[in-house]
Parts: C-alpha cells; sequence; structure tokens
C-alpha cells in the first residue's frame, strides 16, 4: 500500500534538492551583490576623496612650544561642510593661528591644509564652527567662529592666537597668547562685547532686569569665565522678550 507513495517521494526528491540549491544560490548571489555594493559604498564614504584636497600643512616653528590648535593638539574627528557637501568623521586639527582646518588622509602620510574658501562650517569634538563673511556694516571681520549660543539672538566666539616673540635676551623666544573675540548677534549686527557694560549695552531695553540676573547669579565678565557669563545674559534676554 506504501508503494505509490515511496515511488513519488523519491521521483520529487530530486527536483525539490535542485529547487532549493536554486533558491540557496540565488539568495547567496543577491547577498553577495549586496555585500560588494555596501562594501564600495563605505570605501567611498571611508575615503571621502573629495575633502581631502589642497596643500600640505606646514607645521609652525618647532621652537614656539604652546601649541596653535584650538581646542587640543591632538586629531579629533568630526564634520566638515566642504564645497556644499557634508563630511562626517574625518580626523582634524584646527589651527587658530592661520584660522584654518588641517586634516590627516585616511592613508596617513603629511597633513592637508584644505581650501579655506570652500569650507562654510565645521565641528570639531562637541564645538560647532561657522564661517561668518564679515565686513565694516556688520560689525565682525572674515573667518571661522564658534557658536556658543544659538537662539534669535546668537553669541560668537572668534578663536585667536596671535605669535610673541622675545629676543631681547639675545636668543629667540616665543609663544601664543589667546586672545578671544565675542559677538552677539541680534538684529542683523554683530556687536562686539566683552565686559558687563558692553553686553548690557546691546541688551538696553532690558538692563534693569539683566542687571539683577547678572547680581543674583554672580556672574563675572572676566578672562575664563567671561564665555560662560555672556551666553546666560544671551539666553536670560531671550527669555525676558519671548525670543526663544
Amino acid at each position: 500500500m506504501r508503494w505509490p507513495t515511496l515511488v513519488l517521494v523519491a521521483t520529487l526528491l530530486p527536483s525539490i534538492n535542485l529547487l532549493g540549491q536554486s533558491v540557496r544560490s540565488d539568495s547567496l548571489f543577491i547577498q553577495r551583490a549586496k555585500n560588494r555594493a555596501i562594501g564600495v559604498y563605505e570605501r567611498a564614504i571611508y575615503r571621502q576623496e573629495h575633502v581631502y584636497e589642497g596643500n600640505e600643512y606646514i607645521p609652525h616653528d618647532h621652537r614656539i612650544k604652546i601649541h596653535p590648535f584650538y581646542p587640543i593638539d591632538t586629531l579629533q574627528r568630526g564634520t566638515i561642510a566642504y564645497n556644499g557637501t557634508d563630511y562626517h568623521n574625518v580626523p582634524m586639527l584646527y589651527d587658530i593661528v592661520r584660522d584654518e582646518l588641517s586634516i590627516q588622509p585616511p592613508e596617513g602620510g603629511y597633513r592637508i591644509r584644505i581650501h579655506t574658501n570652500k569650507v562654510s562650517a565645521f565641528s570639531i569634538g562637541p564645538y560647532q564652527f561657522v564661517k561668518i563673511m564679515g565686513d565694516s556694516a556688520l560689525g565682525a571681520p572674515s573667518g571661522f567662529y564658534q557658536l556658543l549660543h544659538n537662539g534669535s539672538v546668537k553669541v560668537f566666539v572668534r578663536r585667536i592666537k596671535t605669535i610673541h616673540e622675545d629676543i631681547s635676551s639675545g636668543t629667540y623666544k616665543a609663544d601664543y597668547i589667546p586672545q578671544d573675540r565675542f559677538f552677539i548677534l541680534k538684529d542683523g549686527v554683530y556687536h562686539p562685547v566683552k565686559t558687563k557694560g558692553s553686553v548690557l549695552s546691546v541688551f538696553a531695553d532690558k538692563g534693569k532686569e539683566l542687571k539683577k540676573f547678572i547680581r543674583a547669579n554672580q556672574l563675572k565678565f572676566k578672562d575664563l569665565q567671561r564665555e560662560e557669563a555672556i551666553s546666560r545674559v544671551t539666553q536670560q534676554y531671550e527669555e525676558l522678550t519671548h525670543k526663544l
């Protein structure tokens, strides 16, 4: 009674095996093609050839022991908006003496000074920078500025180090002097600020309230405390005027 069933199974087994092999072969082909496509894409993204153009980055005078970079003198990964395209995970250094980026190609070798005129913005670590094309009417010179507060009223800082040389002792000595410059962008104008008075003059319509805020929070406008003070007063002004 079981012979017809056994014959049918024996007859169908080769076809089933062939069908299974065909399905597995097609799946394997598709997977291999997919892997190749992903590999090509990842290699292209990794290399990002278009951003790795420019001249060799020439280091500063080795006799100057203080580094010319911000915030540190080791490569950090970040994003560069270059010639209309965003390039991610790029190893870079920001030279604030020359106001230019130095990047490291994936294959190593010498670092590249990319074309500054093609960079519109970049981030390095947690710090965001934008290029401002300034003029005398706007109140800020052209260059890269770190964005400290991004609201309807914005706060920027121009990170600068200038070279201070001394040969009075008969031997060459030099170091870099940090000279951060702060700007508040309000109503389309960049206002240079440094002291409590200069910040309050920008926000004169809420001067009384902001003076109380500064006293209550013991904000200082000197040295390393200046950055936080300017940012917090700007944020408070937006809250007072409902401009958030």
